[in-house]
């Protein structure tokens, strides 16, 4: 039982270490808007086609992440996402998104076809993000944002192996 147990810490460490998406905050210490796994973030623009009150949003991403974003207020509003000034997503109309997980006002907006929306998986490493928006329904105009983690084919494997390894030993301990 005790080796078990010894396997068992190992195997949730390294899943640790296998699935280590993390965000790095930017150098004056303010935090991006969203954090990583911490769910929808409200954020606005003032003006169309100008950048958002908190972009650029700047991250480190140690391994993959998906930016998702959707309008929430006034239905006819387009963002357009950038990555140090390329365009990388503008968003649909209409557009619903699978649920996430992250039950706060954001997750209703993503889930209505009425509103405008998009994600985009972003590679491990450094971005800058900015948002704009077209204002078609009026000036401000909000939206929420959340950056979520990818879960690491690794962990899933571990996890499985550990599972199969205790279904084993009881099995044998039956026996």
């Amino acid at each position: 039982m005790r080796k078990l147990l010894i396997i068992c810490v190992i195997a949730a460490g390294v899943a640790g270490l296998v699935n280590t998406a993390s965000a790095n905050f930017d150098p004056d210490g303010t935090p991006p808007a969203p954090i990583l796994d911490a769910g929808w973030f409200y954020d606005q623009i003032n003006a169309a086609f100008v950048d958002s009150i908190d972009s650029p949003y700047i991250y480190n991403l140690a391994s993959p992440a998906y930016f998702r974003i959707t309008d929430d207020f006034i239905v006819g509003d387009i963002y357009y996402v950038r990555d140090f000034g390329s365009l990388i997503l503008t968003t649909s109309l209409p557009y619903a998104g699978v649920p996430t997980g992250f039950p706060d006002p954001g997750e209703s907006a993503w889930q209505n076809p009425a509103y405008s929306g998009g994600e985009i998986l972003l590679a491990a490493g450094p971005h800058s993000l900015t948002v704009q928006g077209n204002g078609a329904g009026g000036v401000p105009a909000g939206f929420y944002t959340q950056l979520t983690s990818v879960p690491a084919p690794g962990a899933i494997l571990l996890g499985s192996i550990g599972v199969g390894l205790v279904s084993w030993l009881r099995r044998r301990r039956t026996l």
